[in-house]
């Protein structure tokens, strides 16, 4: 059986739920002069996470498609990263 790809979905992709998130907290405070210094400090940020952050990241999508799926597709998001991490 072939599954068709889904739309966009925030909270099926792993830079929604995860990823931008917790640059989303590093970044918070930091003040820059232009784009060039944003996009270095964002690669610096990315080059400094373990492997191991990246995986858990990929760990939690399969929890919230499994989550999806019993739910017959509906909005992942409104459950609390809580009770995603509990199934």
């Amino acid at each position: 059986m072939t599954l068709a790809h889904p739309a966009y979905s925030p909270d099926l992709a792993p830079s929604g739920y995860y990823l931008f998130p917790h640059l989303k907290k590093y970044l918070k405070g930091h003040h820059y002069d232009n784009d060039e210094e944003v996009i270095a400090d964002v690669r610096k940020w990315c080059r400094g996470q373990s492997s191991e952050f990246f995986a858990d990241g990929v760990r939690q999508l399969v929890k919230r498609w499994r989550l999806c799926v019993d739910r017959d597709g509906e909005y992942v998001k409104k459950y609390s990263a809580k009770y995603v991490a509990e199934i």
